[in-house]
């Protein structure tokens, strides 16, 4: 985990080691994560996570400095389905 810090660090050093981990919101002090490190907790690809960012669907994500940091206590937003809709009856529509 220490060198997935020092991979963020490398490639942007203007946030600070405590801004970057931890930002206060509304009073309350929230740990976050990189789109990499809720990559490999969610099992996707990070560019899937800032897909899934870009479009809102990740509850709490902000970017900072081109990284986007997400609460680590979100939950990975539900896919959507694709293909044809089935009618109760289980007919294609």
């Amino acid at each position: 985990m220490h060198e997935n810090y020092a991979k963020v660090f490398k490639i942007i050093e203007i946030i600070p080691f405590l801004e970057y981990n931890k930002m206060s919101c509304g009073g309350q002090a929230m740990d976050y994560l990189t789109a990499n490190e809720i990559a490999e907790k969610w099992d996707i690809s990070s560019r899937r996570v800032r897909i899934l960012c870009n479009e809102g669907r990740v509850d709490g994500a902000v970017q900072k400095a081109g990284i986007w940091l997400i609460p680590e206590n979100t939950e990975k937003p539900e896919e959507y389905q694709r293909g044809r809709k089935k009618s109760i009856d289980g007919a294609d529509k």
